[in-house]
């Protein structure tokens, strides 16, 4: 953590501001949690964001889709880091809470929160050189695709809102900037970045820094190649994927064997890897723009679509530690408890 935030003290929820960011450290004992901290290097895997100062309400995309909870501090809870943004005034970021709470009204379906964080990250880190890991990544980014198609077929109507935990938040940010600027969550050395991947960046002349990035300077130099992929895959049967479950259990496995920080040159084996993360990273992006116009989609449409989900690539450590315009302002022990708080919006 920022050596600034370990400065900071302990603060209770009535220290809290609406809009103000909570990163929650992360559960060693969960297996998604502790492969997100792994990943990222870090002690948080979730992110929420506080709307409410009556009755101390946090709002936050979990396992079942974005909802608002009640807190209260609980020194037996989990440690939460508090960032808030460097233009919060004496009631916080305003502009933000009506679109928090909004996403949380709408009901959102969020049952791949958690594959397409980890897939993510995993792409990024320096682990993907090695082959096993890599097909793995591949498996997670198509198990994501088929769970957004799914979302999809059981909708029927396109356009809602996926979001996981820390994207949810800055999708908050992102949306109130439309209206004042200043309020975008500016990130530096964010996770998903490939400036330093030892398989692409340090390769490359590209100034690409995320998963759509990749794919786009991809498409830059095949587009009709890309063009007719797009048609041609709506046509082909789905892949029999495995089980998230056991997924992570290889990924436990060999994220626990050692392995040498040595980056070694380019092989065959490491540039088809390469193409299938491409490959991958084309059909998650295909199922979200279908996901959000419906099976008409173009791939003009859904190269455009794309490039708008910049939430889609922060991680909770982003919000904790790669924001350039919000403060640490100190350390949260508090849990959620009782219903969902979202009629009391309405």
């Amino acid at each position: 953590m920022a050596k600034k935030l370990k400065k900071s003290g302990m603060l209770s929820v009535e220290d809290l501001l609406p809009g103000d960011i909570l990163a929650f450290k992360g559960d060693p004992n969960d297996d998604i949690s502790s492969l997100i901290m792994k990943f990222t290097g870090s002690d948080v895997s979730h992110g929420a964001i506080f709307v409410q100062k009556q009755d101390y309400v946090l709002a936050e995309a979990g396992g079942d889709g974005i909802h608002a909870r009640r807190m209260k501090d609980n020194s037996e809870s989990r440690e939460a880091y508090v960032v808030r943004h460097n233009k919060a005034g004496k009631n916080g970021i305003e502009p933000v809470v009506p679109i928090a709470k909004d996403y949380v009204l709408q009901d959102l379906p969020y049952p791949y929160s958690d594959l397409i964080l980890l897939g993510l990250i995993l792409i990024f880190k320096h682990q993907v050189t090695r082959p096993l890991i890599s097909q793995t990544v591949v498996e997670f980014l198509c198990l994501v695709a088929a769970e957004l198609k799914t979302i999809i077929e059981k909708e029927k109507t396109p356009g809602k809102h996926t979001m996981v935990c820390s994207s949810y938040v800055y999708q908050c940010y992102l949306d109130a900037s439309k209206k004042n600027p200043m309020l975008k969550l500016k990130l530096k050395d964010a996770d998903v970045g490939f400036k330093d991947h030892p398989l692409i960046g340090r390769k490359s002349k590209s100034k690409s820094f995320t998963l759509f990035d990749m794919y786009a300077d991809y498409v830059a130099s095949h587009e009709e190649e890309c063009k007719n992929n797009f048609k041609l895959k709506k046509s082909v049967a789905p892949k029999t994927l495995r089980s998230k479950k056991e997924i992570l259990a290889d990924l436990k496995k060999l994220v626990a064997k050692k392995v040498t920080d040595k980056v070694p040159a380019l092989t065959l084996e490491q540039i088809s890897t390469i193409m299938d993360i491409i490959g991958a990273i084309k059909d998650v992006i295909s199922a979200l723009a279908t996901f959000f116009k419906g099976d008409r989609v173009s791939f003009s449409e859904m190269m455009k679509i794309a490039s708008e989900q910049q939430a889609m690539f922060v991680t909770p450590n982003d919000l904790a530690n790669h924001i350039t315009n919000a403060t640490p302002v100190g350390m949260l022990k508090v849990q959620r408890y009782g219903d969902d708080y979202d009629d009391n919006w309405k």
